[in-house]
């Protein structure tokens, strides 16, 4: 069986050919994950499906610029996080915090993240990223939820490797600072109904 990077080097070598049904057949196999990888950047649905075909758009326009048809997936996810900044900075204000909860509720509505977010613990990180500075929560999206190593990051965002673990290493310390202090909270809420009762 061919290996997933292999074909994705076939397919982006038609593609940069004007090959259409290799383009989509990369489409087919990204869209979704870039959806959901714009959706954890931005909280917002219809601004990450606008990202995810501005991406492929730029994509399908600039292949030719693609130097090394095995480093596709990372150069797509560049795209995405480049195409997402823009938007998300044309807006010139964050999302929220309330509208990432509810839309963390209405999840299960979206095939695409109903997976990701579906136990209430998912729904606590995806909030607690949700408050977190962009490029904390950028390294981890592309980290946990794209899957790539810390130099392929460091390639998708410009920065240096070392910038790229010590920005994952404060996200995941105010992730679990975040999840703390949750439980902290329950626990005293259900202390305080035990005294009621």
């Amino acid at each position: 069986m061919k290996n997933e990077n292999t074909e994705d080097t076939e397919l982006a070598a038609k593609m940069k050919l004007g090959d259409r049904s290799a383009f989509n057949v990369l489409y087919e196999k990204y869209s979704t994950r870039i959806i959901r990888s714009a959706y954890l950047l931005t909280g917002d649905y219809q601004l990450s499906e606008d990202i995810m075909q501005e991406t492929f758009v730029k994509c399908f326009l600039h292949c030719r610029e693609l130097k090394d048809n095995s480093r596709f997936e990372v150069w797509l996810m560049q795209i995405m996080h480049r195409t997402a900044w823009k938007l998300i900075s044309r807006r010139k204000a964050e999302v929220p915090e309330e509208e990432i909860e509810n839309q963390a509720e209405k999840s299960e509505e979206n095939d695409c993240f109903s997976s990701a977010l579906r136990d209430e613990q998912s729904t606590r990180i995806n909030v607690a990223m949700a408050k977190m500075c962009g490029k904390y929560r950028e390294v981890l999206i592309l980290y946990y939820y794209d899957e790539l190593s810390v130099r392929e990051i460091a390639r998708a965002t410009g920065c240096f490797e070392g910038t790229v673990k010590s920005r994952l290493y404060k996200a995941r310390t105010l992730i679990r600072s975040q999840l703390q202090s949750h439980e902290e909270k329950e626990v005293m809420f259900h202390a305080g109904s035990e005294n009621i009762g």
